[in-house]
């Protein structure tokens, strides 16, 4: 059966859209299994980015509840839609039906679709300790190394935790086994997650860490 993208954006909330297509952009980024160019007639990933700033900078602007500005942003995420979607069908083919790959471009798959192709993307990292570091707001961290991974995203948050945009990235590090983040507020609350990176792309997040910085 052939793998197929999910392509149910319009169903989604605002926050979840932005949260979703901003996964996408961010796990299309130097993805060695869709490498730029694309085909001409499709969206670059330059213009994906723009498109999904536009519509941040206008759904912040129609949180005041002003129908014009709601207007705006109503266009500035059909714009995005269309973009995400005109996309999808690209990334099917030169994925040639590998579950994997299509998983590694931050689209739901369907259902149906997901099958193991015998390669899987990396699992969350363990083992995870953070202490707290010998400057002033900064943090250690190492976790077991991961096979197959060639590096190791961080991200922070001080917000809701629950919601994917207001995660934040730290640092990228070759290593898990000493990683120093600096730069936070003391006293202040801060949640940590990390994810291991591979050839197939992102692998999954940790549970997020609690750290109130000293």
């Amino acid at each position: 059966m052939q793998a197929k993208l999910l392509l149910t954006f319009d169903r989604l909330s605002e926050a979840d859209m932005l949260a979703k297509t901003g996964a996408i952009i961010s796990a299309l980024s130097n993805n060695p299994n869709f490498p730029e160019p694309w085909l001409p007639q499709l969206p670059t990933l330059a213009q994906l980015s723009t498109a999904y700033d536009a519509y941040l900078n206008a759904y912040h602007a129609g949180l005041t509840g002003d129908s014009v500005k709601i207007a705006l942003r109503n266009t500035a995420r059909a714009t995005l839609t269309e973009y995400i979607k005109r996309l999808a069908p690209y990334l099917e083919i030169i994925a040639e039906n590998d579950t994997v790959k299509l998983a590694s471009s931050g689209y739901s798959l369907r259902n149906e679709s997901v099958h193991s192709s015998g390669n899987d993307l990396l699992l969350a990292p363990s083992n995870i300790k953070i202490t707290h570091g010998l400057r002033k707001g900064s943090l250690n961290i190492r976790a077991t190394p991961l096979q197959g991974a060639g590096s190791y995203e961080i991200q922070t948050t001080q917000l809701d935790l629950t919601i994917e945009i207001n995660w934040q990235h730290q640092q990228t590090s070759l290593t898990c086994s000493h990683i120093i983040l600096e730069g936070f507020i003391p006293t202040k609350t801060y949640w940590i997650r990390m994810r291991g990176v591979s050839r197939l792309g992102p692998g999954a997040w940790s549970d997020p860490i609690m750290m109130i910085i000293d």
